[in-house]
């Protein structure tokens, strides 16, 4: 970094154009911004430093294709989205700090990894080609040649550094034969291991059988454009009819959050979030009331206030709704809905119960669970959570969640979309949730009477009597039967109680309406792998 603010500081004696830094991360955008805040020279007014990020709101990365004003420099801090996506035409200088960040999976942790890598020779040339677009321009390139020889030609293909449940449904639902042979024939193939851990994947949703053919669960998945977990969930809130609130999470977890982050702004950020949260301990519920409040205000013709208001972008939150709309006809053209209207009354009937809610985004999300391990004694503001899930015995909540400063929970479950290694191993985006969720939707329920615990799947272990763990077990069969069916024959779910399926649906929505926290009272030893929460 120190470098690279020595050698701004040679072009600042050059002659005029602009400048485009290509860096790894948000991180480094803002550590090399505040350095130049700091310095003596670049600090002055005759430099405008914009930096060029998702996180950023629309407003201020327009000003990268403004010409500055006479005497002004404008130096750009960018990622490798000023590669290829867009065209800064007074660029004459380029640094490439050689480094770049791409997500990868690393199929030994089974987990998504973010971390800085050296770029390839292609990177390279795209980053140099950005230098002199409409002049002469020069390239810096921030790494040694025997570095570069040592570079790979191209990134990896998609299918090498990804997880494989999407791929592998889209081949299924096209009869291109068995998975194994055929993934093997394609001219770049991807690891064994890796397809063989998304078929398990697959079969643990049901959305393949013991055979790896399509359940008519994976049939609906393989038609939906998104990963199977969203879809499942999409499923789920149609049939318990709370769609609204869920097509807004899976539109969000399919594109992105429409929180942006002004520079400097981070703590604003982050208090504006918690303030609309108000201790929901859930960044999906939070942007359900994101999204409601925005579609409120554009209906009093108040969305520039309520975007600028909040840090939100109006460009990302109409991208959501076109993808719920677009959700909701697939929806309807499936036959789980009788109208292609988000906001639709009896495809709502649940939809301001928050608990259901959670329970849906439980089914979606499940198995990724992690656990809030008892703290000894009175919480601290400042000492961090200790959060384990069943692969990492130490996990952490990302500073852009609601539920990174919380230190007291009702509930010892957090349901999650993906866990990043990064610095850490970060847990991004997360949801509180308490046990009956996890006991109607999780892995198939047995109970040991020796012990009084309900095991789910051998991490999620919940303390029972007899007696409820047998209601559970029973009200859990019946569900499972009456959701297999309602899959495989589409439509309006019945919730009149005079009938079988509307008495279950309501004796469960009942149930996880009626939960209270009481299982973070529970005993907890810090050498045990297999402590129980109970109801």
């Amino acid at each position: 970094m120190d470098l690279i603010l020595e050698l701004l500081r040679y072009i600042s004696r050059q002659p005029k154009g602009a400048v485009l830094v290509f860096l790894p991360g948000w991180d480094t955008i803002s550590k090399l911004h505040n350095m130049m805040k700091d310095d003596s020279v670049l600090a002055s007014r005759n430099y405008l430093v914009i930096p060029l990020h998702s996180m950023m709101p629309t407003a201020s990365q327009r000003e990268v294709f403004d010409t500055p004003p006479e005497g002004v420099r404008k130096i750009v801090l960018a990622t490798n989205i000023a590669e290829t996506s867009i065209t800064i035409d007074d660029v004459v200088y380029v640094i490439d700090g050689g480094r770049i960040k791409m997500k990868n999976y690393d199929k030994e942790a089974n987990l998504v990894t973010l971390l800085p890598e050296w770029v390839t020779l292609a990177n390279a040339r795209q980053r140099r080609g950005r230098a002199g677009r409409v002049q002469d321009g020069v390239c810096y390139h921030l790494y040694t040649r025997a570095r570069e020889s040592m570079m790979d030609d191209y990134p990896l293909p998609e299918i090498q550094r990804t997880r494989l449940e999407e791929i592998i449904l889209h081949i299924k639902i096209l009869k291109l034969g068995s998975m194994r042979p055929f993934l093997s024939r394609i001219m770049m193939p991807p690891d064994t291991s890796v397809v063989e851990i998304s078929l398990q994947m697959l079969q643990a949703i049901n959305a393949l059988d013991r055979e790896e053919n399509l359940t008519p669960l994976g049939f609906h998945l393989a038609r939906l454009p998104m990963d199977p977990l969203t879809g499942r969930m999409l499923l789920m809130g149609a049939i318990f009819s709370c769609i609204a609130p869920v097509l807004t999470v899976a539109a969000s977890l399919n594109f992105k959050d429409p929180f942006v982050t002004p520079m400097g702004k981070q703590r604003l950020v982050d208090e504006t979030k918690r303030k609309i949260s108000k201790g929901m301990r859930s960044d999906h519920l939070l942007l359900v009331k994101v999204y409601e409040g925005w579609e409120k205000a554009c209906h009093y013709r108040d969305e520039r206030n309520y975007c600028w208001d909040n840090f939100l972008s109006s460009s990302i939150l109409n991208q959501l709704k076109n993808m719920r709309r677009q959700f909701m006809g697939l929806l309807h053209d499936h036959k789980f809905v009788n109208t292609r209207d988000p906001n639709g009354a009896e495809v709502n009937r649940n939809s301001e119960n928050v608990a259901l809610v959670r329970a849906i985004i439980t089914a979606g999300l499940y198995p990724n669970v992690a656990r809030i391990m008892p703290m000894k004694g009175k919480p601290k503001p400042n000492k961090p959570l200790k959060i384990r899930t069943a692969q990492e015995r130490s996990v952490t909540l990302h500073p852009k969640s609601v539920n990174e400063t919380e230190r007291e929970f009702d509930y010892p479950w957090l349901m999650y979309r993906e866990k990043i290694k990064s610095s850490k191993v970060f847990i991004h985006d997360s949801s509180m949730v308490p046990n009956y969720p996890l006991l109607f939707f999780g892995e198939k329920l047995n109970y040991n009477p020796s012990e009084g615990v309900i095991n789910v799947d051998g991490f999620v272990r919940v303390r029972s009597s007899q007696h409820v763990a047998h209601l559970v077990q029973s009200l859990r069969n019946e569900l499972d039967q009456l959701l297999e069916f309602k899959i495989s024959h589409p439509g309006i779910t019945r919730w009149d109680r005079n009938s079988k399926e509307g008495i279950l649906l309501h004796t469960i929505v009942d149930l996880i309406s009626s939960e209270r926290g009481t299982s973070q009272d529970s005993y907890y030893s810090d050498s045990d792998d297999q402590d129980d929460d109970g109801f």
